[in-house]
């Protein structure tokens, strides 16, 4: 009789590192996230919790930049790299959708007359084509209806721990 290698003898849990494989594997926008995120080395490390959003830096091996993150359900982890990718690329996905500043204001509740918002929408365009010159176009992979009700794939992601 062969052993189930990923459970503890004692216990028969399965092991952390086990689970989280078995739940990029059952979902097919957390393994594009995971391997968007390998391919490309990336990392994303809070600056500062600079509410209304958070200040992070994306890094690939070659590359890094600064952004705002919206993170109104307050999931940001360092220790949880895919969640905190998946994030990232949602806020550029929001920039290329809202491609208009009044608009971008808009859906983030921003107030348009505050110079620091539009210095920075300004500073985007060049960081948005430089990431899409070095990750491609970006995609979080998962659905918003996902992301809001805290379901599906979005859900699954939670589970993932590195």
């Amino acid at each position: 009789m062969r052993r189930d290698r990923t459970k503890s003898r004692k216990t028969g849990i399965t092991a952390p590192s086990v689970i989280a494989h078995q739940i990029v594997m059952e979902h097919p926008e957390i393994k594009k996230l995971k391997s968007l995120q390998a391919r490309h080395q990336l990392k994303v490390d809070l600056v500062s919790n600079a509410r209304p959003f958070l200040e992070v830096t994306l890094s690939t091996s070659d590359a890094n930049w600064n952004l705002f993150v919206d993170d109104e359900y307050g999931d940001f982890d360092g220790q949880k790299q895919l969640l905190c990718l998946f994030l990232v690329l949602r806020s550029l996905e929001d920039y290329k959708d809202e491609n208009d500043y009044l608009k971008w204001c808009s859906l983030y509740g921003l107030n348009p007359a505050e110079d620091k918002w539009l210095s920075y929408y300004r500073v985007l365009a060049k960081t948005y084509r430089e990431i899409v010159s070095v990750i491609g176009e970006p995609d979080s992979y998962i659905n918003s209806l996902d992301y809001q009700l805290r379901s599906g794939a979005f859900s699954a992601l939670l589970q993932v721990d590195e």
